[in-house]
């Protein structure tokens, strides 16, 4: 475990704290602490903490990994950025400051391929993979936004956060799953949903061996347990995740498989879950009637569901009974919206 601590002068201590409590209730975390001057909670081991003292917030993170104890450094800056602005410019933890995030690396390129219809599959080639084999399913990928401009890759602030390029050397930053990581050949496969126009979909399907792309993370979310029945819902963009969630599982898991599936693919496996496979371009009508089916069956079941915006906001609707701990909802996309993997200076772009 790793352990940080520092704090920073805040006259209004006890309204940032405020602030923080009810963003963490409103995204359902429990606290382990929660007294007028404290608040703490714990998640995949990592634990965050803050406490008042005389004018001053302490804060504290306990981490399991060092890109864990980074994600922690950044969710503290942004917070502090957007609830004490003049308190955040003086933030600084006690352990050196890294010349690029230590979860940033670059993979080339060494295949392509289609997995089935609708998806693009790359398989990429690096150094030092075995951090991609935890702490989450997700990676943000990244290229310039100017795809003429030699790449200038992020940085790190005092504070703890990522220092994003700006101006011409802006990058086009999106989320991915990692379809698999193999540390010991050193290759990774990530596959790209088709969608023309935008930036980093289009590059995959161009993409040569020896391309390179910038990656951090890993981060959002763990494989589900198997102490519980495990109901999956999503579409075209979370098949990868279904896909290592449904590869992690004993054949046979009590629960049931909610997925948009185009005709004749098998990019997952069957034999899992009950499956529920809907054609991509009827998911949205015809995948809510199977959830509430599978809800209403496997009453104690663990939720896990990777779609577009509203779709996610229906199935939270539905799965409102459930304890918080035994549901994952995540919008993967929001219909008609530009989205980027970043809290600042997006580029626009699709």
């Amino acid at each position: 475990m790793i352990q940080l601590e520092t704090q920073l002068a805040l006259p209004q201590g006890a309204t940032v704290l405020q602030a923080l409590r009810a963003h963490a209730l409103e995204h359902e975390i429990a606290p382990e602490i929660d007294t007028p001057d404290a608040f703490a909670f714990s998640f995949q081991g990592n634990r965050l903490s803050f406490r008042l003292s005389v004018g001053r917030l302490c804060i504290g993170l306990t981490a399991v990994s060092p890109n864990t104890l980074y994600f922690l450094k950044e969710t503290v800056a942004h917070h502090l950025e957007e609830l004490a602005p003049a308190a955040a410019a003086q933030l600084r933890w006690p352990d050196p400051i890294p010349r690029h995030p230590p979860n940033f690396r670059l993979l080339r390129v060494t295949g392509r391929m289609r997995p089935c219809a609708g998806l693009t599959r790359l398989e990429l080639a690096g150094g030092d993979l075995d951090p991609l084999t935890r702490d989450g399913l997700h990676v943000k990928l990244m290229r310039p936004a100017d795809p003429g401009r030699a790449p200038v890759w992020p940085g790190v602030a005092a504070s703890g956060a990522t220092r994003w390029p700006e101006g011409a050397d802006r990058l086009h930053v999106r989320y991915f799953t990692l379809r698999a990581v193999d540390p010991v050949r050193g290759r990774v496969l990530i596959d790209f949903v088709d969608h023309p126009g935008g930036q980093i979909s289009d590059w995959a399907r161009r993409a040569a061996p020896g391309d390179e792309i910038g990656v951090m993370g890993p981060g959002g979310g763990l494989l589900p347990g198997t102490g519980r029945p495990l109901i999956l819902l999503g579409d075209l963009t979370a098949l990868p995740a279904m896909a290592r969630i449904l590869e992690s599982l004993p054949c046979g898991h009590p629960g049931q498989v909610i997925a948009a599936l185009p005709e004749g693919a098998d990019y997952l496996p069957a034999d899992r879950l009950d499956p529920v496979f809907l054609p991509p371009d009827r998911f949205a009508e015809d995948a809510l009637a199977p959830l509430a089916q599978a809800l209403a069956l496997w009453p104690g079941a663990h939720l896990w569901v990777g779609a577009e915006q509203r779709m996610a906001r229906a199935a939270r609707d539905l799965a409102a009974a459930l304890p918080a701990a035994q549901k994952e909802i995540g919008s993967y996309w929001r219909k008609g919206q530009r989205g980027d993997a970043r809290r600042e200076t997006h580029d626009d772009d699709l």
